[in-house]
């Protein structure tokens, strides 16, 4: 049988490129990380369990507003479905945490044994672990203050991590959150990516033929000098030549660098490349702008779409204007005495904002005095809704005996401000 060999004799290899992807990754990362650091300090998002607070996009909400909470929590959920769907494990390689501390570690122990001039079996191999141990272990304690500022005021965790005794509960949840992540750092890392993360599964489940992916090109196998670079620099010890989507391949792109740089100084691109899909024809050089985006088929506009809406009712919820409401009905309670007369109410108060309020209550239409619980003011938390019992007592000089008038019950505060019509009744 005769081999058609003209593809390869007419074609030549393409340019060669230069290790790209791994700077931009740092960037990313780093990023991500004084993200992650920044988000509970500046109240950018917190859930704060102490103050009932619960703090997202830099706006404070009430931490029983449960609708929000949902919300929110779809936003981020729909959020790693449409990075899946459309850039498969682009969030293990760049964005995850996980990834970020066993980069780190690894990172440093590299730095610090060529800095030590040292490898196992010698004399100063100890102390450059040991040196890389208390690195991590402070990095440790920094992160479970972190992520304890998620969850309780920074001044607290602040003051449980310097003196543990003045606040047991919070300096537990610190040190605690420290010690796993100062075993997951000094001897889990990636291991935990291949054997006990959930992301892989899901992978499977919203994976499809478009979905980027880092793909070895089977198409030039004749270029490949079989030097075992992208093995070797494969953080998680894989060799992607196996078949594009392998399980433990979270998209980095490191062997994607190390392949255009072994092959770049002989002239030729690389061979591996991110890629949606294995079509030889879906090279970036021939895609359009939708198709580098990953938009190719009417799932991922519909993938998008969702994350709109899902973005736009929290936008909507978190800066919008909501104005509070009022409304009140008269209980039957009237009773007379050298006071005045009284007409009991049931007033129920919806502070619509995402900030505490404190309402001064005031009548028009004549001379009575509105109190709640003995008190002419209502403070209401963020979003939060009361019903509360209103006594009107208005002076018996102002109505006649069996007489109905009108009144106007004022609710006001610094940012909000309604009105409640009021049927006040004297007895005869």
């Amino acid at each position: 049988m005769a081999i058609d060999l003209t593809d390869r004799i007419i074609q030549p290899s393409p340019a060669p490129k230069k290790g790209r992807w791994n700077p931009w990754r740092r960037v990313v990362q780093l990023l991500c990380g004084v993200l992650l650091v920044a988000l509970p300090l500046t109240n950018g998002m917190r859930l704060d369990v102490r103050r009932h607070e619960f703090y997202f996009a830099w706006h404070r909400t009430a931490a029983q507003d449960l609708l929000m909470l949902f919300w929110v929590s779809m936003l981020a959920t729909w959020a790693l479905v449409a990075v899946s769907v459309l850039y498969g494990r682009l969030w293990c390689g760049w964005v995850c945490p996980q990834t970020m501390a066993s980069d780190f570690a690894d990172s440093l122990k590299k730095r610090l044994d060529k800095a030590f001039r040292t490898r196992p079996g010698q004399p100063r191999f100890a102390l450059s672990r040991g040196v890389w141990s208390l690195i991590l272990l402070a990095m440790s304690v920094g992160t479970g203050m972190t992520v304890a500022a998620y969850w309780l005021s920074p001044s607290d965790v602040g003051h449980a991590a310097l003196r543990p005794w003045t606040d047991v509960p919070a300096a537990l949840t610190v040190y605690i959150i420290a010690a796993v992540v100062a075993a997951d750092m000094l001897w889990v890392r990636r291991k935990f990516c291949y054997s006990a993360c959930p992301y892989g599964p899901l992978m499977g489940i919203v994976a499809d033929k478009n979905t980027l992916a880092v793909r070895y090109l089977n198409e030039r196998e004749d270029d490949c000098i079989k030097c075992g670079k992208c093995v070797v620099d494969c953080p998680m010890g894989i060799d992607i030549k196996n078949g594009a989507g392998q399980l433990a391949c979270i998209n980095c792109g490191v062997c994607v660098d190390s392949c255009n740089d072994v092959l770049g100084k002989r002239g030729k691109a690389g061979l591996i490349e991110y890629r949606y899909g294995l079509e030889p024809e879906r090279a970036a050089s021939n895609l359009t702008w939708k198709q580098r985006l990953g938009f190719w088929d009417a799932t991922r506009f519909w993938v998008l779409a969702t994350l709109v809406v899902f973005a736009g009712y929290v936008g909507l919820s978190l800066f919008g204007h909501e104005k509070m409401t009022a409304t009140a009905i008269a209980n039957g309670a009237i009773t007379q005495d050298a006071a005045g007369i009284h007409n009991d109410y049931l007033l129920t108060v919806e502070n619509g904002t995402p900030e505490p309020q404190t309402y001064a209550l005031s009548v028009d239409g004549m001379n009575a005095r509105a109190e709640i619980h003995g008190a002419s003011t209502l403070t209401l938390a963020p979003r939060e809704q009361r019903a509360a019992p209103l006594i009107l007592t208005g002076p018996a000089t102002e109505t006649a005996p069996g007489e109905r008038k009108v009144v106007t019950l004022n609710l006001v505060s610094p940012k909000e401000r309604a009105q409640v019509k009021l049927v006040f009744y004297r007895p005869e």
